[in-house]
């Protein structure tokens, strides 16, 4: 399985996902097709997990939109000891 990494895939999985759960006592679903609440429950997790960073991201746009001087900011995001860096582009 292959799936794309926007959070528009995500939201497409997700709702894959509550139709897998969603089959669990139908009968005439065949067994790959289903999905444990437990599995469910991962990916809800992990999807959380995916959504708060994503959040994050945009706080930073948002920060990065009112600064008086963006590119100033973003040169120091870049030239940080930060653990991990965002992906800046060019504004």
């Amino acid at each position: 399985m292959n799936k794309g990494k926007s959070l528009s895939d995500l939201r497409d999985h997700l709702f894959d996902a509550i139709e897998r759960v969603k089959s669990l006592n139908d009968q005439n679903t065949d067994e790959n097709e289903k999905m444990t609440l437990e599995q469910a429950q991962t990916i809800c997790d992990l999807s959380g997990q995916i959504i708060e960073s994503a959040k994050v991201e945009v706080q930073g746009m948002a920060i990065i939109a009112k600064c008086e001087n963006p590119k100033l900011l973003i040169s120091s995001i870049e030239n940080s000891d930060m653990m991990i860096k965002p992906k800046l582009t060019e504004l």
